[in-house]
């Protein structure tokens, strides 16, 4: 993946499973050029330009959930708990947490809770919000391929535009993933493909 960044320039992106790291370590422009040669058009583009920086990468992105608060402080998005950025959910997730760190400041503020009670009901909110995409996130993350349920609906997706966009929608954060991923629906998905 490519995106823009500051100064008018472009970062590219490539991930690797975990187990990889000690090839691509060895040779990382290597790497990187061959890995580019999957999406052409990016390569193209790519060779036409200049490095500005040097590689930059890690094997070791650990997912983890803290406290979301303390005396005096309260945490959102990626502070509160981090997951690999493979879905680049961070700032959705900051939105959501801070929407929810303000709505428990305003229970206490309002006398409907305790302070104490309502950044733990923050805290719980959060972690039930966040457990699925967290899980769906890791399991992406891994890079590795998808089991056999999701691989079906992978190709039946294929050519369905409107389903395409309704699987994005739990990716970042737009459709509520027990919404789009109940049996129902992955059933009528799956129903409707031609041929199913």
């Amino acid at each position: 993946m490519a995106f823009p960044t500051n100064d008018n320039l472009v970062c590219n992106l490539i991930e690797w499973p975990k187990e990889d790291f000690p090839a691509v370590r060895a040779d990382i422009e290597g790497q990187f050029l061959k890995a580019l040669e999957l999406a052409p058009g990016l390569a193209e583009r790519t060779r036409g330009g200049q490095r500005a920086g040097r590689f930059v990468g890690t094997a070791e992105l650990p997912n983890f959930f803290r406290k979301p608060y303390g005396l005096g402080w309260a945490l959102v998005g990626d502070a509160g708990y981090y997951k690999d950025p493979n879905l680049a959910q961070g700032i959705s997730d900051a939105f959501r947490d801070a929407e929810g760190l303000a709505n428990a400041i305003d229970n206490r503020f309002s006398g409907r809770q305790a302070l104490e009670d309502a950044l733990a009901d923050y805290e719980r909110q959060r972690n039930e919000s966040a457990m699925l995409g967290f899980e769906l996130n890791f399991q992406f993350a891994t890079l590795q391929p998808p089991p056999p349920e999701m691989q079906a609906l992978f190709g039946t997706l294929r050519g369905n535009q409107t389903e395409i966009n309704r699987f994005v929608g739990p990716l970042v954060g737009t459709i509520p993933i027990p919404e789009f991923f109940a049996p129902a629906n992955i059933q009528r998905i799956l129903t409707e493909a031609p041929g199913g």
